[in-house]
This record gives structure tokens, C-alpha cells and sequence, in this order.
């Protein structure tokens, strides 16, 4: 016995429990500059982020502004709203403190800076354009009014981010001596490691840099695990005092409080409590617990839930938040399922804007990876704790800690099943409740197998890991948000790849003569395009004086009949530089990419014609007319025109065969071979046989034109009718000259392959004679005389650059 409590054998643990101390206080510090990278970082990003570019942030700021204001709670109706739309059926609490912390701010120009952007792309990454859900997202306003207030919102979130963070780092530290046996260093380093991963998923980072109710939710339920899982790493003997139950029952009212996800608590609450009775045989803890944690949790949010059920008839408020915000009709499949699943992952890494600003396609794939490993390492790291504990388990607060965890994680992904059974638009932000689980259990698996590298492969391993996640809210920040809703700069000149163009487009509305804009130059992508490609089509735009109205600007393809096969409708910039941003006698480059929607079918190859023009939406209901535009400024030579400014070449996917088994009248083609200049062959001929044509009627020939290289030049066809036994030179008696295509597609865009059907309507005179007449047919240079050659008459007659064709019997009316 003496041994045991020598001076010797004191000094050693003394020497112990102070190493102890100093590994906890070193490790503490790093965390606590994580925590401030993390604030740093964030702080960064909700400068960056345009006011209302986040997810519903206006509807929860519109909430908060509403009690700055001095108001009550909102009272929702599923006909009508307020600016808060489905927000004001949710749990009050953020809003009651942000609208506290905002009161003494003058936000009436709420209106003035949140202006919707009618063509905004929301929940649509794929989609290129309008990523700004504000109108005027492309300059930020200066931090006073409403952006004040709602940076105030953000920065309260932020803060609310980083009490999660260090929530995470305790709730590890807990259980630190339970990851290696006998040693707790390994604990403090993993429990840095999850506090890093956490603070640098760049979802995490842009949520807790929002105006959203959220963070609230998730820091709540951050401090209630930890408070948890402090009262079950306590030993048996040590008494749970009233206090500290009473503690339990405001942070659960907190959290009931802040979203209805808080309430999932209760349960993991309760199954802790059942527990801890179970552990220390006592039922007297059971009605300690209900009693001084249960009355603080009523106390605090008991009061909202009583309101619904007066107000509503509902305790939670979802029937009128999901008729607000879209209510699920019908039941959740397997096939549904699995699209939510994909932008729920996508969003919970990282998925910004209104959820259409994605981060590189890799790193998707890799977190998918890093997910799978974690879960199938916490299956090793689990049975590792529980196995390295002392016997029995229970005396270790590792696996209990562990357990908490486990049970958090699975009723959160419960709750969001659930959600996503009854609502539409999953996103990853609702998994955030239970970061603290996901953020500790799967840097714990993924540790499970780095361990098995050695000392530098694990160090090397996890900074990759979190270097790649740290890049990745680097550009972000730096490259992605800016990209996309800062303005585009000016541009010195015209690009020397841009087609020069000069058309003013006045608005009669305005008393001004001047023009509202100059249409300077146009640059459309070479190449052929195919339904569902997207075209790339530059606009080059002045103005000579500035303007306060936001005119918006169109781009359609149309075919030689006017009809619209791609249509693009926009804000100038895509959304990004509106037409009351631009400065008088600046240049701007306004690139877009088109996507051509409609079939092109037999009309195979196309050159379509690029129609561009401005309109003004304020006159959209009445007159949704483009603005008049000419050539010649204020009011010089030139005259109002129509606005092609260019061509592009379509065909369709996959581009149509020729056809040959019949005409256009179900009757068979008759084949041919003849070949004009090694580049254009007639391929077939349709025309009536054997039947007798009627002087004064109309013969409509059709015939099959096909490439067999590239043509140099544009070249019209011409079939003419000949009296029989005449020859090439007889004197024509009726034809009809068209371009093989039409105005469809000149020739000299042709490639090899290209082919197409065009039908020539030849109207016989009325004198005509009975008899025999020959079809004769050929090709001149557009805009000459200049036949082309023929180069193979494919067995045909043939002569001066023509070819018969065929014959016809013409008869005279009885």
C-alpha cells in the first residue's frame, strides 16, 4: 500500500496529469484559431455574397425586419403573404433576435435594393445565365439601410457558426482518451481534425455567412449534444443537480424554438435520460429530468406551438408553410427519391446561390468517395472505441458519446426523409442540425483507415483532404460568387473577331431623341449546332446617355419562315448588368449562350437567322413590343430595320438520311447520279410519269440535291422544260430557278454528306402544244451566269452544264 502512494509514484502523476493539462491548453488554442479562420473566412463571404443571394434570405429578412419594425409575429393565409412568404411559419426565435439586433436601423429602402430579377435561374445549376436572384446584384450597395441590417443578420449567424465549431471540438474532447487507449493526444488531434472538417465544407462556410434561421438551429443543437454528451461522460456516483436539468430544458426549448428540426432533441433527449435512470437504477432521475427540463423547454417555446394550434388548427405551422412553399401531392418514390438525393449531397458540400452556382464535378465525386470511406471506416472505428474500453464499456465515455452521436445523425436524416416526403426542394443546409454528428463521425472513419498509413502518409493524407475543401471555399469566394453576379467591366474596342454593327434602338415612351442603346457588333460561335447545344452569340453594346429604366434584351434563331427555333430572354449581362448600370458612351460585351430548342427535322441543315432586339418591361402587359430600331444616330441617314444581325449554321441530331424509298406524294424517287463540279450531285428526281399534264396547269418537280464536297461558292438550281428532240439548247417553255436549299442553306456553307430536298413549281402556259417535252436541270453562281460545270452526267443526257432529267406528255384541255 505504501508503494502505491509514494512520493515517488505522486510525482509521476503529477508530472502526468500537468502534461495532461498542457496538451489540452495547446490543443484548445489551435482550435480556437481554427474558429477564427473560420470567422475570418466567413466574414469574407458575406461581403462577398450580394445582399438576398442566398437561399430564401430575403423572406427570412423580410421576417426580421417585420418585428425591427415593432410588429407582432406575421399571421400566414395560404392566398395571400408577406414579404416573408413561407418564413412566417416558421419557428420565431432567429427572427425575434436579428429583428432586435436590427431595430434601431432604417431599413425603408428594403424595396429599393431588393428587386427581384424576373428571369432569375433558381435550382437550376446547369442552366448558364441569371444566377443572380436580385436585380442588382452586380454592384453591391454600400453597407447602411437594409444592408446594414442584413449584414448585422449574417454576422449574428456567423457567430452562431462558430459556437457550433467549438461545440465539436468539446463534444471530441470528451471522449478523447477513448480513441487510443491510455493516451488522450490521439483524441485532442482528431478532435481538431473534425473541427477543421467542419469549418472548411464550403456549404457550412456560406450558410453561416447568411441571413438564415439555420444557424441558429444548428448551434442549438450543437450545444444541447454537447451538454449530453458532458452529463453521460459523468461517472455513476457523481449527482446530476437540478441546475443542470434545468440548463437541458432551455437549450431544448431553444431549439424547439428556432426550427421545428430542434424538436428532434426531444427524443434524443429523452433516450439519454432513460439511460443515465437505467445506469444509476434510479427513477427518481426520471421525474428530476421531466420536471426541471421539462418546464423550461414549455416555458421557452411551449407558447409558439399553442399559437398554431389556436391560429391554425395545426401545432407546427407546415400545412401553410408547405402550401407556400410547394406541398409534395404525391407520394415519394424510389425514382424521385433519387434526384432529391443528388442535390441533397451536391448542396451539402457545396451548392451556392440559389442553389445554381456548383463547384467543378470532381470534387462531388470526390466527397462521394470521402463519404462512402468515412461510413465504412466508422464501422472499424466503432468496434475499435468499443472494444479498447475498459469492462464493462459503460464506465468508458467514449462509446457512450459515440452512441449519442450515432442516434443523433440517424433522426436527423429521419427528419429530412421525412421533409422531403412532404415538400419539395430538399436541400443539404437541413442536414446542417446535425453537423455535429456528421462533422465528428466521418472524419472518425475516414481516420480509421489513414491510420493504417504511416505517421507522414496520414499527416499528408488529411492535408489534402482539407486543402482540397479549404480550395475549394477559396474559389468560391474568390472566383465562383464574384463570376457570377459582379457586373462586366467596359471594354476599350470592338474585338478585331466581331462583326461591325451600327443599329440604334429608340424608346418612344422617352421625351429624349437620343437612343436608348447602340448595337456596335455581334460575334456568333463558327461551327454547326444541334438541338439542345448551346450556341455561343457576344452583343456589343453603348449607350450615349445613362437611364433608370431596365430594358431587357432578346435573342431568337428563326428559320426562313420566321419560325423560332432558339429563344434566350434576358437582363443585359445575363442578368448581371442591367441597363440602368451602364455608362454613357462605355462599351460592353454581353455574352450568352443560346440554346437551340426546337427540332430542325427535314429542314436539315438550317441557317438560321439571328433576331436580337430590347423591350421594355413595364410595357411587357401592354405592349410587348420590341423597341424601333434603325441605322443612322440621331435621326441621320438610315431607317428603321429588322434586326438580323447574324447566321448560324444548325442541323439536326443525328442529321437526317436522304430517304430515297419515296417522294413527297408516297410515289418513288427515280435515282440519279449526275455531278455539277465535284461538289453537288442530283441525287433524284420526282416528278409525274406516265400521266398526262395539262397545258395551263402547274408541274411541281422535286429533286434531291446532295454534297460530295465543299462547295466554293452559292449556287442556284434551275429546271427547265424543253420541247423534246430540242436538245440542251432548245427554247425553254417553262422553268423555275431556286437555290438547292433555298434561303434555307446557301451552298457555300455546305459540307460533305449535306443533302436536300427542294421542289421547283413549273407553270405550263396555256397555248402550250400537246407533245413530249424533257426535263433539263443545272446550277449557276448565285447572282451570275456562270454555270457549274458538270463533271459526271451519271448516264443522262447532258449538255452546257445541264442534265435531262426526265420527260413529260403534256395534253391540251378538251
Amino acid at each position: 500500500m505504501a508503494e502505491h502512494n509514494s512520493p515517488a509514484l505522486r510525482e509521476v502523476r503529477l508530472q502526468e496529469a500537468l502534461l495532461e493539462v498542457q496538451i489540452q491548453r495547446r490543443s484548445r488554442r489551435r482550435a480556437l484559431l481554427l474558429v477564427a479562420l473560420f470567422l475570418i473566412f466567413g466574414l469574407l463571404y458575406s461581403l462577398v455574397v450580394p445582399p438576398f443571394e442566398t437561399p430564401d434570405e430575403p423572406f427570412h429578412y423580410g421576417f426580421a425586419r417585420h418585428i425591427a419594425q415593432g410588429n407582432g409575429l406575421p399571421v400566414q393565409s395560404e392566398q395571400a403573404t408577406g414579404p416573408w412568404a413561407q418564413e412566417g411559419s416558421q419557428a420565431p426565435l432567429y427572427y425575434l433576435l436579428t429583428g432586435w439586433l436590427t431595430r434601431g436601423i432604417d431599413q425603408s429602402d428594403f424595396a429599393a435594393i431588393a428587386v427581384r430579377n424576373p428571369r432569375a435561374n433558381i435550382g437550376d445549376p446547369l442552366d448558364p445565365g441569371n444566377k443572380n436572384f436580385m436585380l442588382y446584384s452586380g454592384r453591391q450597395p454600400p453597407l447602411v439601410g437594409s444592408n446594414l441590417a442584413l449584414h448585422v443578420g449574417r454576422w449574428f449567424s456567423l457567430l452562431l457558426g462558430a459556437i457550433t465549431l467549438w461545440c465539436v471540438y468539446l463534444t471530441v474532447e470528451l471522449a478523447a482518451d477513448g480513441y487510443a487507449p491510455g493516451r488522450r493526444a490521439p483524441g485532442y488531434a482528431l478532435a481538431l481534425l473534425a473541427t477543421a472538417f467542419v469549418a472548411a465544407i464550403p456549404q457550412f462556410l456560406f450558410i453561416s455567412a447568411s441571413f438564415t434561421n439555420d444557424t441558429l438551429v444548428m448551434a442549438a443543437a450543437a450545444v444541447t449534444v454537447l451538454w449530453l454528451a458532458r452529463l453521460l461522460a459523468r461517472p455513476a456516483p457523481a449527482p446530476i443537480r437540478w441546475w443542470e436539468w434545468s440548463v437541458l430544458g432551455l437549450l431544448l426549448g431553444v431549439a424547439a424554438l428556432s426550427k421545428l428540426q430542434g424538436l428532434g432533441l426531444l427524443p434524443l433527449a429523452g433516450a439519454t435520460v432513460l439511460w443515465l435512470a437505467w445506469r444509476r437504477r434510479s427513477q427518481r432521475l426520471l421525474l428530476e429530468a421531466a420536471l426541471f427540463a421539462g418546464l423550461p423547454a414549455v416555458a421557452v417555446a411551449g407558447w409558439w406551438y399553442a399559437r398554431n394550434i389556436l391560429l391554425y388548427g395545426d401545432w407546427s405551422g407546415l400545412s401553410h408553410l408547405t402550401a407556400i412553399n410547394g406541398r409534395r401531392n404525391e407520394a415519394l418514390t424510389w425514382d424521385d427519391f433519387w434526384p432529391e438525393f443528388r442535390g441533397l449531397r451536391f448542396s451539402f458540400w457545396g451548392l451556392f446561390g440559389w442553389f445554381n452556382l456548383l463547384l467543378p464535378d470532381w470534387f462531388y465525386r470526390a466527397a462521394d468517395l470521402l463519404t462512402l470511406g468515412g461510413l465504412a471506416g466508422l464501422v472499424g472505428a466503432t468496434a475499435r472505441i468499443v472494444r479498447h474500453a475498459p469492462c464493462p464499456a459503460a464506465d468508458q465515455p467514449a462509446p457512450r458519446i459515440l452512441a449519442l452521436l450515432l442516434l443523433w445523425a440517424l433522426l436527423v436524416a429521419l427528419l429530412l426523409v421525412y421533409w422531403i416526403s412532404q415538400a419539395t426542394g430538399s436541400q443539404g443546409r437541413l442536414i446542417f442540425p446535425g453537423i455535429i454528428a456528421y462533422g465528428i463521425l466521418l472524419p472518425l472513419g475516414m481516420d480509421f483507415w489513414l491510420r493504417l498509413l504511416p505517421r507522414v502518409g496520414r499527416r499528408l493524407a488529411w492535408g489534402a483532404i482539407l486543402g482540397t475543401m479549404l480550395a475549394m471555399s477559396l474559389y468560391a469566394l474568390t472566383a465562383l460568387l464574384p463570376g457570377a453576379y459582379n457586373a462586366p467591366a467596359p471594354i476599350a474596342a470592338l474585338p478585331a473577331t466581331a462583326q461591325a454593327i451600327d443599329l440604334f434602338f429608340d424608346d418612344p415612351a422617352r421625351p429624349s431623341a437620343e437612343p436608348v442603346a447602340e448595337l456596335v457588333g455581334v460575334e456568333v460561335g463558327a461551327g454547326r449546332y444541334r438541338p439542345g447545344e448551346r450556341v455561343p452569340v457576344t452583343l456589343y453594346w453603348r449607350t450615349t446617355q445613362p437611364t433608370v429604366e431596365n430594358y431587357q434584351l432578346f435573342i431568337q434563331f428563326l428559320d426562313e419562315n420566321g419560325r423560332e427555333v432558339a429563344n434566350l430572354t434576358s437582363h443585359p449581362g445575363w442578368g448581371r448588368n442591367p441597363t440602368s448600370f451602364w455608362r454613357a458612351g462605355e462599351l460592353y460585351a454581353d455574352p450568352y449562350q443560346v440554346q437551340v430548342t426546337a427540332p430542325i427535322g427535314a429542314q436539315s441543315p438550317l441557317l438560321a437567322r439571328v433576331y436580337t432586339g430590347l423591350i421594355d418591361p413595364a410595357r411587357a402587359e401592354t405592349d410587348n413590343l420590341p423597341l424601333p430600331v434603325r441605322t443612322g444616330a440621331n435621326g441621320g441617314a438610315g431607317g428603321e430595320v429588322t434586326p438580323f444581325v447574324a447566321a448560324v449554321e444548325l442541323e439536326d441530331w443525328p442529321a437526317p438520311s436522304p430517304a430515297l424509298e419515296t417522294g413527297p406524294s408516297g410515289q418513288p424517287w427515280q435515282p440519279l447520279a449526275a455531278t455539277f463540279g465535284n461538289v453537288i450531285r442530283l441525287a433524284a428526281l420526282y416528278a409525274p410519269q406516265e400521266v398526262s399534264v395539262t397545258a395551263g396547269d402547274a408541274l411541281t418537280v422535286t429533286l434531291l440535291w446532295e454534297a460530295v464536297g465543299q462547295p466554293a461558292a452559292d449556287y442556284t438550281a434551275f429546271v427547265h422544260l424543253l420541247p423534246d428532240g430540242s436538245g440542251e439548247s432548245g427554247v425553254q417553255v417553262a422553268g423555275y430557278d431556286r437555290a438547292p436549299a433555298g434561303d434555307r442553306f446557301p451552298t457555300s456553307r455546305w459540307r460533305t454528306g449535306d443533302h436536300s430536298r427542294s421542289s421547283y413549281p413549273l407553270a405550263l402556259p396555256p397555248d402550250l402544244p400537246a407533245g413530249d417535252y424533257t426535263l433539263w436541270v443545272g446550277l449557276y453562281e448565285t447572282g451570275g451566269d456562270l454555270r457549274l460545270p458538270l463533271t459526271d452526267a451519271g448516264g443522262l443526257a447532258a449538255g452546257d452544264g445541264q442534265v435531262q432529267a426526265g420527260s413529260v406528255r403534256v395534253s391540251q384541255s378538251p
